[in-house]
Protein backbone atom coordinates (compact mmCIF):
# COMPACT_ATOMS: atom_id res chain seq x y z
CA UNK A 1 0.00 0.00 0.00
CA UNK A 2 2.76 2.00 0.92
CA UNK A 3 5.01 1.68 -2.26
CA UNK A 4 1.71 2.55 -4.25
CA UNK A 5 1.26 5.46 -2.88
CA UNK A 6 4.96 6.22 -3.18
CA UNK A 7 4.13 5.04 -6.94
CA UNK A 8 0.77 7.43 -7.69
CA UNK A 9 2.63 10.46 -5.99
CA UNK A 10 6.00 9.98 -7.93
CA UNK A 11 3.75 10.01 -11.11
CA UNK A 12 1.73 12.19 -10.12
CA UNK A 13 4.64 14.85 -10.07
CA UNK A 14 6.71 14.22 -12.84
CA UNK A 15 3.63 13.75 -14.90
CA UNK A 16 3.51 17.49 -15.59
CA UNK A 17 7.07 17.63 -16.18
CA UNK A 18 7.54 14.94 -18.88
CA UNK A 19 4.22 16.58 -20.78
CA UNK A 20 5.84 19.94 -20.71
CA UNK A 21 9.06 18.47 -22.16
CA UNK A 22 7.59 16.84 -25.07
CA UNK A 23 7.92 18.83 -28.82
CA UNK A 24 5.95 17.83 -31.62
CA UNK A 25 7.72 17.26 -34.33
CA UNK A 26 6.39 16.17 -38.02
CA UNK A 27 8.89 14.47 -39.92
CA UNK A 28 7.42 14.26 -43.73
CA UNK A 29 6.36 17.99 -43.24
CA UNK A 30 10.02 19.14 -41.96
CA UNK A 31 11.93 16.85 -44.14
CA UNK A 32 12.48 19.99 -46.57
CA UNK A 33 15.39 20.61 -43.73
CA UNK A 34 17.28 17.90 -45.03
CA UNK A 35 17.94 19.37 -47.96
CA UNK A 36 18.83 22.57 -46.78
CA UNK A 37 22.69 23.70 -45.46
CA UNK A 38 21.42 27.12 -43.86
CA UNK A 39 18.38 27.91 -42.28
CA UNK A 40 17.76 31.75 -41.27
CA UNK A 41 16.63 32.13 -37.62
CA UNK A 42 14.49 35.30 -36.42
CA UNK A 43 13.44 35.90 -32.72
CA UNK A 44 10.39 37.80 -32.66
CA UNK A 45 10.25 39.65 -29.38
CA UNK A 46 6.69 41.82 -29.89
CA UNK A 47 4.51 39.06 -28.98
CA UNK A 48 2.78 38.82 -25.73
CA UNK A 49 5.60 37.83 -23.36
CA UNK A 50 4.59 36.43 -20.01
CA UNK A 51 6.67 36.56 -17.40
CA UNK A 52 6.24 35.16 -13.84
CA UNK A 53 2.49 35.53 -14.99
CA UNK A 54 2.47 38.68 -15.39
CA UNK A 55 2.95 41.23 -18.83
CA UNK A 56 6.23 41.85 -19.88
CA UNK A 57 5.54 45.64 -19.16
CA UNK A 58 4.23 44.98 -15.24
CA UNK A 59 6.92 42.47 -14.77
CA UNK A 60 9.87 45.20 -15.51
CA UNK A 61 7.32 47.58 -13.40
CA UNK A 62 7.66 45.79 -10.54
CA UNK A 63 11.72 44.51 -11.26
CA UNK A 64 11.92 48.41 -10.80
CA UNK A 65 10.14 49.27 -8.16
CA UNK A 66 11.39 46.42 -6.04
CA UNK A 67 15.16 46.98 -6.77
CA UNK A 68 15.04 50.60 -6.16
CA UNK A 69 13.28 49.78 -2.87
CA UNK A 70 16.39 47.77 -1.61
CA UNK A 71 19.16 49.32 -4.16
CA UNK A 72 20.36 52.69 -5.62
CA UNK A 73 18.08 53.67 -8.72
CA UNK A 74 21.18 53.48 -11.15
CA UNK A 75 21.18 49.54 -10.10
CA UNK A 76 17.50 48.98 -11.41
CA UNK A 77 18.81 51.00 -14.45
CA UNK A 78 20.78 48.13 -14.74
CA UNK A 79 19.35 45.18 -14.10
CA UNK A 80 16.16 46.46 -16.59
CA UNK A 81 19.10 47.20 -19.34
CA UNK A 82 21.16 44.09 -19.05
CA UNK A 83 17.88 42.23 -19.51
CA UNK A 84 16.83 43.98 -22.43
CA UNK A 85 20.01 42.78 -24.01
CA UNK A 86 20.12 38.96 -22.93
CA UNK A 87 16.68 38.69 -23.95
CA UNK A 88 17.59 40.56 -27.45
CA UNK A 89 20.89 39.22 -28.15
CA UNK A 90 22.74 36.80 -25.46
CA UNK A 91 19.36 34.44 -24.95
CA UNK A 92 18.84 33.86 -28.55
CA UNK A 93 22.50 33.20 -29.56
CA UNK A 94 22.99 30.91 -26.78
CA UNK A 95 19.76 28.81 -28.05
CA UNK A 96 21.01 28.61 -31.55
CA UNK A 97 24.44 27.92 -30.43
CA UNK A 98 22.84 25.00 -28.49
CA UNK A 99 20.80 23.43 -30.78
CA UNK A 100 23.64 23.73 -33.14
CA UNK A 101 26.05 21.57 -31.50
CA UNK A 102 23.65 19.40 -30.79
CA UNK A 103 22.84 18.39 -34.36
CA UNK A 104 26.67 18.49 -35.39
CA UNK A 105 26.57 14.72 -35.33
CA UNK A 106 23.46 14.46 -37.63
CA UNK A 107 24.47 15.08 -41.46
CA UNK A 108 21.43 15.68 -42.61
CA UNK A 109 20.78 18.13 -40.19
CA UNK A 110 21.03 22.57 -41.63
CA UNK A 111 23.36 24.76 -39.81
CA UNK A 112 21.18 27.56 -38.01
CA UNK A 113 21.76 31.17 -38.17
CA UNK A 114 21.16 34.15 -36.83
CA UNK A 115 22.51 36.99 -39.43
CA UNK A 116 21.89 34.40 -43.08
CA UNK A 117 18.81 36.10 -44.84
CA UNK A 118 19.45 34.78 -48.09
CA UNK A 119 18.63 31.16 -46.13
CA UNK A 120 15.22 29.34 -48.58
CA UNK A 121 14.06 28.39 -45.39
CA UNK A 122 13.27 30.71 -42.58
CA UNK A 123 12.82 29.71 -38.44
CA UNK A 124 10.92 32.32 -36.09
CA UNK A 125 11.13 31.86 -32.81
CA UNK A 126 8.46 33.91 -30.73
CA UNK A 127 8.99 33.68 -27.00
CA UNK A 128 5.58 33.49 -25.19
CA UNK A 129 6.19 32.68 -21.27
CA UNK A 130 9.22 32.77 -18.82
CA UNK A 131 10.08 32.27 -15.50
CA UNK A 132 13.24 33.44 -13.51
CA UNK A 133 12.94 31.06 -11.24
CA UNK A 134 14.77 31.62 -7.77
CA UNK A 135 17.71 30.54 -5.23
CA UNK A 136 16.95 30.81 -1.67
CA UNK A 137 19.63 28.89 -0.43
CA UNK A 138 18.94 25.62 0.94
CA UNK A 139 15.64 25.84 -1.25
CA UNK A 140 16.11 26.70 -5.43
CA UNK A 141 13.94 26.60 -8.46
CA UNK A 142 15.63 26.73 -11.97
CA UNK A 143 13.83 29.04 -14.97
CA UNK A 144 11.78 28.24 -17.29
CA UNK A 145 11.32 29.35 -21.05
CA UNK A 146 8.15 28.28 -23.30
CA UNK A 147 8.96 29.25 -26.96
CA UNK A 148 6.62 29.14 -30.12
CA UNK A 149 8.74 27.81 -33.16
CA UNK A 150 7.30 28.85 -36.93
CA UNK A 151 9.04 27.26 -40.27
CA UNK A 152 8.50 29.33 -43.44
CA UNK A 153 9.72 29.99 -46.73
CA UNK A 154 12.16 32.96 -46.14
CA UNK A 155 10.81 34.90 -49.19
CA UNK A 156 6.96 33.88 -48.72
CA UNK A 157 6.12 34.62 -44.73
CA UNK A 158 2.81 34.59 -44.46
CA UNK A 159 2.77 30.77 -45.35
CA UNK A 160 3.83 29.01 -42.19
CA UNK A 161 4.96 25.52 -43.18
CA UNK A 162 5.11 24.24 -39.79
CA UNK A 163 4.72 25.56 -36.64
CA UNK A 164 5.58 24.14 -32.73
CA UNK A 165 5.95 24.75 -28.93
CA UNK A 166 9.08 23.99 -26.59
CA UNK A 167 7.33 24.06 -23.88
CA UNK A 168 8.43 25.35 -20.03
CA UNK A 169 12.34 24.13 -21.09
CA UNK A 170 13.58 24.08 -17.61
CA UNK A 171 17.17 24.86 -17.03
CA UNK A 172 19.65 22.69 -15.05
CA UNK A 173 19.46 23.05 -11.52
CA UNK A 174 21.66 26.50 -9.73
CA UNK A 175 24.70 25.49 -9.28
CA UNK A 176 26.93 28.18 -11.21
CA UNK A 177 28.28 32.04 -10.54
CA UNK A 178 25.31 34.46 -11.30
CA UNK A 179 22.36 31.56 -10.32
CA UNK A 180 21.71 33.45 -7.33
CA UNK A 181 19.90 36.68 -6.64
CA UNK A 182 21.32 39.70 -7.08
CA UNK A 183 19.93 43.21 -7.64
CA UNK A 184 17.34 41.37 -9.56
CA UNK A 185 16.13 37.77 -11.27
CA UNK A 186 19.19 36.09 -12.52
CA UNK A 187 19.53 36.64 -16.15
CA UNK A 188 22.06 33.59 -15.79
CA UNK A 189 19.18 31.35 -14.40
CA UNK A 190 17.64 32.41 -18.06
CA UNK A 191 20.14 31.68 -20.35
CA UNK A 192 20.66 28.12 -18.90
CA UNK A 193 16.74 27.60 -19.84
CA UNK A 194 17.77 28.89 -23.34
CA UNK A 195 20.02 26.70 -23.89
CA UNK A 196 18.11 23.77 -22.48
CA UNK A 197 15.35 24.75 -25.17
CA UNK A 198 17.84 24.68 -28.05
CA UNK A 199 19.52 21.47 -26.57
CA UNK A 200 15.24 19.56 -26.62
CA UNK A 201 14.80 20.86 -29.84
CA UNK A 202 17.70 19.77 -31.53
CA UNK A 203 17.10 16.27 -30.02
CA UNK A 204 13.12 16.60 -31.52
CA UNK A 205 14.58 17.58 -35.05
CA UNK A 206 17.20 14.64 -35.09
CA UNK A 207 13.66 12.33 -35.73
CA UNK A 208 13.63 14.48 -38.93
CA UNK A 209 15.25 12.15 -42.04
CA UNK A 210 14.93 9.11 -39.59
Amino acid sequence: MFKSSITILFICFTAPFLFAQHINIDKKTLSFLTTQEKVYVVFVQDSLLMIDDRLEIEFIQKMREKISNRNPTEDARNWISAYKKNKNETWPEVFVAQLNEKLEENKTAPRFEIDNTDAVYTMKVTPTWMYFGYDAGIIDRPAKVTLQIYFYETNNPSDVIFTTEISRAMAKYNKQDGDGEGAGPSLNRMRKAYAMAGYKFAKALKRVGN
